[in-house]
């Protein structure tokens, strides 16, 4: 057996504590004189010695839960020989819609195993298309579990998508060939609709293996809205597109200003108007005094004061000069808190852009931008995307390495069941 994480092995130094315990409670009793023993029944020396072994069969049972627990942090594994006669195919579940590809698995399916590249390498099968989950995987950590697959010979038939290459690049001591599905047409694909007044935008996907970017049009016609009113039927030749649908609000921004800030509030607003002008959207400039619950709600809080706000709740930009700071506006280390670093003049507020660091902190198309992120289809170069391969030196290292978590995992559950069901009847 080898273990996945062997470090983990110094906590079986923890079996010393149902150890202690045990011994503990063995330590010798206080002796209590009394005048006569002739009511005493004399103990029965086969009782005691049960209670004994029940003591040290429950010392036993909770020593090896222990154990076992700390042999799943480490991940264990046994060594089986691998198979060389057999090649294993392995299959990106987001080309399960490719047809073409489809059928050449659909014919290797019947001499060799096919499966999915995903967690469990379940087995891939043409009916169930719809149901695969079209997320890339994380490709560098399914690749080090191709260690425990028995087939000395994998291929794996994949996209190699950006999003799915996370962590350090692993090292694997299989060879495996990599066979990557380059994709070179660019295709659209519908993210968001926001309706605005009196029009309605049409946000999408546009990209291939190479390229990704997001480009928006104004819809006209072929569009309705459902029933629940979340969402928009875009009627096109290949057939309906469901989306999501927003109703673009009015942007609010309230204003905290302290006497002798007037020339700084007279700026942000200049430069909010901009901002209105170049988003296309309306920007409702609100000032306090105070702050009350709308700082929650409000898209921005801009607080033009040399004292500072208590509670802030919300997004804020807070005015505290720093004579060293690079930026005219920066962020704090708190999460939609950001510093307005100077005093605003006509120059810096020109020079450093000062409505374009707005609309930054605004972030109004955050999540335009997450869905982006997840439909990104770009692709790494196969050179860059191999993980390192690493020669088995010897017999051991060359044997398949199988996962036995699940496993010693039912052991654990038996052994737990065990223990407590014993100490319940013998109530120690």
């Amino acid at each position: 057996m080898v273990f996945a994480n062997p470090t983990y092995l110094w906590a079986l130094l923890g079996l010393l504590v149902p150890l202690a315990i045990h011994l503990w409670s063995k330590k010798e009793a206080k002796t209590i004189k009394i005048g006569s023993i002739q009511l005493l029944d004399e103990s029965n020396s086969r009782q005691s010695s049960n209670i004994q072994l029940n003591e040290w069969l429950l010392m036993l049972l909770r020593m090896a839960i222990v154990a076992l627990v700390v042999l799943l942090m480490a991940g264990p594994q046994w060594r089986i020989k691998g198979n060389k006669k057999v090649v294993t195919y392995l299959v990106d579940p987001s080309l399960s819609q490719e047809k073409e590809l489809s059928v050449i698995l659909d014919s290797l399916a019947e001499a060799s195993p096919v499966l999915l590249l995903d967690e469990g390498f379940s087995t891939w099968e043409i009916d169930l298309e719809s149901e695969v989950d079209q997320t890339p995987p994380n490709y560098w950590q399914l690749a080090q579990k191709m260690d425990s697959l028995t087939s000395d010979s994998i291929v794996v038939f994949t996209k190699a998508n950006l999003q799915g290459v996370r962590s350090k690049r692993p090292t694997t001591q299989k060879k495996v060939h990599w066979v990557v599905m380059e994709s070179d047409e660019i295709k659209d694909e519908p993210l968001l609709a926001i309706e605005e007044s009196s029009r309605m935008k049409l946000y999408a996907k546009s990209g291939n293996g190479t390229q990704t970017f997001l480009k928006s049009e104004l819809l006209s016609e072929n569009y309705t809205k459902t029933t629940e009113g979340d969402s928009l039927q875009i009627n096109e030749e290949i057939g309906s597109i469901k989306v999501p649908l927003q109703t673009q609000d009015t942007i609010s921004v309230n204003l905290f200003v302290a006497d002798g800030f007037e020339a700084d509030q007279k700026y942000t607003q200049a430069a909010l108007r901009a901002l209105a002008k170049y988003v296309e959207r309306e920007i409702n400039i609100e000032l306090k005094s105070d702050v009350d619950d709308s700082v929650a709600n409000a898209n921005l809080n801009i607080w033009l004061k040399e004292d500072k706000p208590n509670d802030l709740e919300g997004t804020w930009l807070v005015f505290d000069e720093s004579p060293l700071a690079q930026n005219l506006v920066e962020e704090r280390n708190q999460q939609d808190h950001f510093v307005l670093t100077s005093r605003l003049t006509s120059k810096n507020t020109v020079e450093q852009h000062y409505a374009e660091q707005l609309l930054q902190v605004l972030d109004l198309d955050a999540e335009l931008e997450q869905l982006l992120v997840q439909a990104d289809e770009r692709q790494m170069d196969v050179a860059e995307f191999k993980p390192n391969y690493q020669e088995p030196k010897t017999r051991k290292e060359l044997a398949t390495l199988k996962d036995i978590t699940l496993w010693v995992f039912l052991i654990l559950v038996v052994l737990m069941m065990a223990e407590r069901v014993i100490s319940y009847l013998k109530k120690q």
